[in-house]
């Protein structure tokens, strides 16, 4: 789903075998532009392959927020 080499764009991670630039997607979004414009102007993304690619995302993001709230909760174990 997710490709990163060197000869590509610099090693800047892309979705597989087309090119295209993650990050374009998540741009699209973030302009308030839709998921299915973002396909109609990169027709080589599938809608699947977008998808997954905002699933492991929110999945990372989640983790990073879990791990936060845990470190949060967590008393300290330094003498005061």
């Amino acid at each position: 789903m997710v490709q990163m080499e060197p000869r590509i764009l610099n090693g800047m991670p892309v979705f597989k075998h087309t090119g295209v630039p993650i990050k374009r997607l998540f741009d699209y979004l973030l302009a308030d532009r839709s998921m299915d414009a973002f396909l109609y102007d990169f027709p080589s993304v599938t809608q699947g392959m977008a998808t997954q690619v905002l699933a492991c995302d929110a999945i990372l993001f989640y983790e990073a927020i879990s791990k936060a709230i845990d470190s949060a909760a967590m008393p300290s174990s330094r003498p005061r």
